[in-house]
């Protein structure tokens, strides 16, 4: 079972690294990362949505071998690439086990910046990240790892406006969704009712965790136990057996 790992905004697929010590053998941890940041660091960002899918998609497709299992992480902005990632894959002939959407009140992108990123200043570029609990204060107190961070959350913003822009936010897809959410997390405004069901032939379930929009990390525990336990029960409905 693989199981591809998308980053939020700003963030790098490196995070998932640790997961590999917490999932058992049978779970391969496979992070995929954006260009300009992380191991892509020497990549110039996606100048558009369709050229960031294009490149998941390969990569994706490469990860997986003939009859592979796999399920597809995302948060926040992962999770709207993942949803998207898997419309591509489908059309392709392959399916998810399960999609594990986090940090995302909608399935679509609503706009929480007064304008879009690339005309706003840097200061008011943090002022909109408030809606997402702000800076973490490793960037905020230091103005080298600012000058680090803002291009990428401004690249990441504007692949999300595209997204919004050029792509129809509520095709169906075949695999079923498991929707993640911090209780505390005023970004994530909660969908009209029918909505995510909408988005899913096999079904759509929800968590709620403590926490704001960062909840992963004081819930990781708890949202591996889930993950193996879904991904366990598909592997099972396979006919894959576990000992023990």
């Amino acid at each position: 079972m693989k199981l591809l790992c998308l980053p939020h905004a700003g963030g790098t697929a490196s995070r998932y690294h640790r997961w590999t010590s917490l999932v058992p053998p049978y779970i391969d941890i496979v992070p995929l990362e954006l260009d300009g940041r992380g191991d892509r660091m020497s990549q110039g960002f996606f100048a558009s949505f369709a050229e960031a899918l294009d490149d998941l998609t390969r990569r994706a497709v490469t990860a997986l071998e003939p009859g592979d299992s796999f399920a597809i992480f995302g948060h926040s902005m992962g999770a709207y690439l993942g949803l998207e990632l898997e419309r591509r894959l489908e059309s392709l002939g392959l399916r998810a086990d399960r999609l594990f959407l986090s940090g995302r009140g909608t399935p679509d992108y609503r706009h929480v910046l007064s304008r879009p990123a690339r005309e706003l200043s840097d200061q008011e570029l943090i002022a909109g990240l408030d809606a997402y609990g702000g800076l973490p204060d490793a960037i905020a107190r230091h103005e080298l790892m600012r000058t680090l961070f803002l291009p990428v959350i401004r690249a990441d913003f504007h692949l999300l406006e595209d997204g919004a822009r050029s792509i129809d936010e509520y095709v169906p897809v075949r695999s079923p969704l498991t929707i993640l959410n911090g209780k505390d997390d005023a970004s994530a405004q909660q969908a009209p009712p029918g909505v995510w069901e909408a988005l899913s032939t096999s079904g759509v379930e929800f968590q709620s965790y403590a926490g704001g929009h960062f909840f992963v990390d004081e819930n990781l525990q708890s949202i591996i136990e889930l993950i193996v336990e879904k991904t366990k029960r598909g592997l099972e409905k396979d006919g894959v057996s576990f000992q023990g």
